[in-house]
């Protein structure tokens, strides 16, 4: 499928897709064409982008939600809808492990997570997971050891410069 980003851009402005997730860094809306765009607030949600995007590119495991597209600033993100879990236990049961640390003993999400430094303590969150076909998938992954120390580790929320829809 292919997006029109300058053609996204300006239905952001005009407020033509709802919001339907935000952290602090990235606001998430519905496409309303079984897409989300994922938009970076600031540099953290740039590199956020940058990291889901190329983790999805080389993934080995089947635990990553599909990302179609990435605007050439790494600022918009469009990846598959998901449907939101409330609760961790419900990807627990559906790779059947008893607990979360298993579930990061497998041998490809393992080695998935190494190759692009993703630690698995925001992984650990229902709202890092979504359902897609019936699936359990990560679908907030873009947090590497890096970027965590970089921006997050000192605590830094809210002293970085935003963007707005023309940067």
């Amino acid at each position: 499928m292919n997006f029109d980003f300058a053609q996204l851009i300006s239905q952001l402005k005009g407020n033509k897709y709802r919001r339907i997730g935000s952290g602090s860094c990235r606001n998430v809306y519905d496409l309303e064409n079984g897409y989300v765009v994922k938009v970076a607030k600031d540099v953290r949600g740039i590199l956020q982008n940058q990291i889901e995007h190329k983790s999805y590119l080389t993934h080995k495991s089947v635990f990553f939600a599909e990302v179609a597209a990435i605007s050439e600033n790494y600022r918009y993100l469009i990846m598959v809808k998901a449907k939101r879990i409330t609760d961790i236990r419900i990807v627990l049961r559906y790779y059947k492990v008893k607990s979360f640390d298993e579930l990061m003993k497998n041998p490809l999400l393992e080695e998935d997570l190494e190759n692009h430094n993703i630690g698995s303590g925001d992984l650990k969150r229902a709202s890092s997971w979504g359902i897609v076909n019936d699936v359990p998938v990560l679908i907030d992954y873009g947090l590497n050891q890096s970027t965590y120390n970089k921006y997050y580790r000192n605590k830094l929320f809210g002293r970085f410069r935003r963007l707005n829809y023309t940067s």
